[in-house]
């Protein structure tokens, strides 16, 4: 039977030890706000976690194309992205892990939840400190444990901190597919629920925007004129939303209309918007399909323009063969220190889908236990900092030293 060597025991001993300056040094980055829009904040976190990853190597900024978004007065709209934090350990006829984390969060600076408070109870309450602060903490501190071991340099790893993971990744979904196709196996540091329980499947995730241009008109004297553009896209949205439930899994949720104005003129200007859930690749064509159609059909009314911007950003991951293996070696390695590891299918999505799109098997929940993310009374369970860095520590060693059969799902390529 496989063992914890006594090495590994002394190290891990010094991760409880270091459990307290883990959680100071967290605490400064989640009272730092770095919501998705706030670029300033972004920029700053980034520098700090450019520094960080320094320390085992060269770490550099890769830069971002802006994002691009359709506003709620119709216009296309562009903001500078920040960049991904990238570092590259470069192992030659060895394998290699990519490590992925973002450090955005869903708090905006202008929230009201912006700073870490201690519920007294094992419990800490912040922004981000769950999602996906902590996991930036664990990763940092498995990579340190692996350096400790001597291990550092029997495996290969590039590191990728993402700063729009939480909006959906528009401008480093594509970089991370990308990168994903030059390695044997992808670790994500996303917080697992507060149980410890793993996720497994995901669903694939699209955002869409529909802009429709009418006609202004006066709605006392010349309403017939006028081409009420609200109108004509609750329509358009009615038809959308009978789409819910017409593939296995597919979910539509209309989210938001905005447009209109004055009581007595007819709206000329109408924008919406929605998400869509998808659990089969095979139904993606079709899905777009129908949202093709549907739109052309609209557009073709006279006195209206109808345009449908934004598509599936992320992919389903199915269970394949490579990440059951990849989720069984896991599940060993947390018995090993009494973690009872168990995995579960979920609607939500992350950038496990980017990875799972070029055929990379990933476990992306291997950050902290927490819970309440997204909300102001997100937090995370204290002791799991150490018990996380423990875990994915052990998992990394495990794969350096040759103890796990690295399979993928497509041809690994060899050039990066």
């Amino acid at each position: 039977m496989i063992e914890v060597s006594q090495k590994v025991n002394q190290i891990f001993d010094g991760v409880d030890e270091q459990q307290g300056d883990m959680l100071a040094e967290l605490i400064t980055w989640c009272d730092m706000n770095t919501g998705s829009t706030n670029y300033a904040g972004l920029m700053q976190l980034s520098e700090v976690l450019l520094a960080k990853l320094s320390v085992f190597g060269e770490a550099e900024f890769v830069s971002l194309p802006d994002r691009v978004v359709v506003n709620d007065q119709g216009e296309e709209v562009s903001f500078q992205s920040p960049p991904i934090v990238r570092l590259v350990l470069e192992r030659e006829h060895k394998p290699s892990v990519l490590l992925v984390g973002h450090y955005d969060t869903v708090y905006d600076k202008e929230h009201a939840f912006q700073i870490c408070t201690d519920l007294s109870n094992g419990l800490i309450n912040g922004p981000g400190i769950a999602d996906l602060k902590g996991g930036l903490s664990v990763m940092f501190k498995a990579l340190e444990c692996l350096q400790s071991a001597g291990l550092l340099d029997e495996i290969g790893i590039e590191v990728l901190l993402n700063p729009d993971e939480e909006i959906g990744s528009p401008c480093s979904g594509a970089y991370l597919v990308e990168r994903a196709k030059y390695h044997d196996v992808g670790l994500i540091f996303e917080p697992s629920l507060p149980d410890g329980t793993l996720v497994g499947e995901r669903k694939g995730s699209g955002n869409f925007t529909v802009r429709v241009n009418g006609k202004a008109a006066h709605a006392g004297r010349d309403i017939e004129s006028g081409r009420n553009a609200l109108v004509h896209l609750t329509k358009l949205f009615n038809e959308i939303n009978e789409l819910h439930g017409q593939k296995d899994g597919l979910t539509v949720n209309i989210a938001s209309i905005q447009g209109g104005g004055a009581l007595n003129v007819v709206p000329d200007l109408a924008v919406g918007r929605f998400n869509c859930r998808i659990e089969s690749n095979n139904d993606i064509a079709w899905l777009e399909e129908q949202l093709a159609l549907m739109t052309s059909e609209y557009n073709s009314v006279e006195g209206y323009q109808v345009a449908l911007f934004g598509g599936i950003t992320r992919r389903p991951k199915p269970l394949t063969k490579a990440n059951q293996n990849l989720q069984n070696f896991i599940t060993e390695t947390g018995n090993l220190l009494g973690i009872d590891v168990a995995y579960r299918a979920t609607g939500g999505v992350c950038d496990g889908n980017n990875l799972s799109q070029s055929g990379l098997p990933n476990v992306d929940t291997l950050g902290v236990r927490g819970g309440d993310i997204h909300s102001i009374n997100e937090y995370m369970v204290i002791d799991s900092l150490a018990e996380r860095t423990k875990f994915v520590a052990l998992i990394l060693m495990r794969m350096a030293q040759g103890e796990f059969d690295f399979i993928r799902d497509s041809e690994k390529l060899n050039k990066a």
